[in-house]
């Protein structure tokens, strides 16, 4: 079941991969940015330029109804703290003004450093960082609202962006593997600690299918995407087939990170995260495939070859 998707941040790199497919499906998609860079969006998207803040001029300018609100907006990650909360409830006013399905990717953060190697949806959140508190505050208010009758929210919680979209802007392509064409694939942790990634195309596939059957999904709900879930060595492996070539894994001292973070507020905001790389977790949920169908699954090796292109 098409409709019209509303897009928010649509030129952000989430947001275009799932721009993308949902125009692929045949839907109707809008996006919102700011005011002068509608140019800079696809021929195919309708663009909305608005203040998030009013919503009443999103809606006129998103010119006929709405049936979905991806909320592909994010923060900078030094910035988290004062900017993430506002901006997600701004997004949430915004699909309740509309009358819209609220979509809204998640992530591990709310499970905390003892977290288990297996993240169901019903795990009790255990934030550990102030990252993971936020986020763990931003969901309760969306269920809170869908409790109210406000506006109804459905999350998918995934692991590690990467893919074509979001090249420089990802742990994989920015870090990773960025010398993987010199033979190198370089660790932020551990060789052999399995850690949850996420290949854009495939989680914009998901969204989709969820947008497609909105009217089976309750007021609030969380799923969670398995997308892969793979080892330093076995991104080594697998860009090792791509490259033609054996990977060395170099090993990232923390050292680094920290000094690098006394000149960088990103990186220096990212090191209260690095448990990540240490503990082991994979997500799981069997009730996705039951709402969506069969999903896509894109080989690792074949989901790296797209990066850079």
């Amino acid at each position: 079941m098409a409709g019209h998707v509303l897009v928010l941040g649509a030129l952000g790199g989430v947001s275009r991969a799932v721009a993308e497919e949902f125009h692929r499906q045949g839907w109707q998609v809008s996006g919102l940015v700011r005011r002068g860079r509608a140019g800079e969006l696809p021929d195919w998207v309708w663009p909305v330029e608005a203040d998030l803040n009013d919503p009443e001029a999103v809606a006129k300018a998103a010119s006929s109804p709405v049936d979905v609100v991806f909320d592909g907006l994010n923060a900078p990650y030094h910035r988290w703290a004062e900017l993430a909360k506002p901006l997600y409830d701004a997004a949430l006013v915004v699909a309740e003004r509309l009358g819209a399905l609220h979509l809204f990717p998640g992530n591990v953060y709310g499970f905390g450093e003892r977290m288990p190697d297996r993240l169901t949806p019903d795990l009790v959140a255990a934030p550990s960082s102030e990252k993971g508190r936020i986020r763990v505050e931003i969901e309760r208010s969306f269920a809170e609202a869908a409790r109210a009758g406000r506006v109804r929210t459905c999350i998918l919680r995934a692991g590690d962006f990467f893919g074509p979209t979001i090249t420089g802007q990802s742990w994989l392509s920015a870090l990773i593997a960025a010398k993987a064409e010199q033979g190198v694939i370089r660790a932020p942790g551990p060789e052999n600690v399995p850690h949850a990634w996420a290949y854009l195309p495939d989680l914009a596939c998901a969204f989709v299918r969820l947008a497609e059957q909105r009217d089976r999904l309750d007021p609030f709900e969380v799923f969670h995407f398995e997308g892969h879930t793979v080892s330093i060595a076995d991104i080594a492996d697998a860009a090792g087939v791509v490259h033609h070539r054996p990977m060395r894994v170099q090993r990232v001292p923390g050292f680094m990170f920290t000094l690098l973070g006394l000149f960088d507020p990103v990186i220096r905001a990212s090191r209260e995260m690095a448990y990540l790389w240490r503990v082991p977790h994979r997500l799981a949920d069997r009730r996705l495939e039951m709402i969506t169908g069969p999903l896509v699954a894109t080989p690792l090796s074949k989901a790296l070859a797209s990066i850079g292109r």
